[in-house]
């Protein structure tokens, strides 16, 4: 195991940011269909699109965004985009996006199990005591990426998550809290904009638009930086590049 120290957020994001700016054209186009065609239907389940911004939003609609969010967006697109960085970093044939997007639909089941599973713990550990839900949030938070860097499935993806965040926990949650401002700045900032656009023109669409702009444009860079870090996790611990 190599004692070799960890990089520190701001090279990581520089890293991040440099992957994604070198590949926005494929980043953009696997990502943008998700997450339209997820929240796009979801709002007209809800109404979204015909409403005006002066009715009360149901606690319901909320939670069933954050859900379809947690459990069908994030995991479906941090699959696709994990794949995406193995792919790059291997070397070979350049990535089409019609590739990387199939090869992520055919991770999204594991992924999604690896997803309930992740937040089952984190939820329960919100609800006992509030310390060892921050705990698990971060030890188990790469199941994704440990099902498709590594092909695990079901609790071994928790259980490698944690094995390689332990005795780096407080740099893991350090470096997930960079990424977190990098990104909730500027999307606060554009969902002020578009929630201005929404009472200008009395419609939540302008919101729901809002929203899927701020998701194609962030989860990415949080989905390939945190992949990045994976691998860095790995290779301290003395694991074999990924396939």
């Amino acid at each position: 195991m190599s004692a070799q120290p960890l990089q520190g957020a701001g090279p990581l994001l520089a890293r991040t940011l440099a992957f994604y700016r070198d590949h926005a054209r494929l980043v953009l186009a696997v990502t943008l269909p998700i997450v339209a065609f997820v929240d796009i239907v979801l709002a007209l389940g809800l109404g979204e699109l015909t409403a005006s911004v002066h009715r009360p939003i149901p606690s319901a609609d909320g939670y069933l965004d954050l859900a379809a969010s947690e459990l069908v967006t994030i995991p479906l697109v941090t699959a696709i985009l994990a794949r995406l960085v193995v792919t790059n970093l291997r070397g070979g044939a350049p990535a089409t996006a019609r590739a990387v997007v199939l090869e992520g639909l055919d991770l999204f089941a594991p992924a999604f199990i690896a997803i309930v599973l992740f937040a089952s713990g984190v939820l329960a550990g919100f609800f006992f005591f509030v310390i060892p839900g921050i705990y698990l949030a971060v030890s188990w938070y790469f199941v994704v990426q440990a099902v498709a860097v590594d092909g695990l499935r079901g609790v071994a993806t928790v259980a490698l998550s944690r094995t390689l965040v332990t005795g780096r926990w407080l740099h893991s949650a350090g470096i997930g809290v960079a990424y977190q401002l990098a990104v909730g700045i500027p999307s606060l900032l554009t969902a002020a904009a578009f929630g201005w656009l929404a009472r200008a023109a009395n419609s939540d669409a302008m919101v729901v638009l809002g929203n899927v702009l701020i998701d194609t444009l962030a989860l990415p860079f949080v989905a390939i930086g945190a992949t990045l870090y994976y691998l860095e996790l790995r290779q301290r611990a003395g694991m074999p590049p990924p396939r």
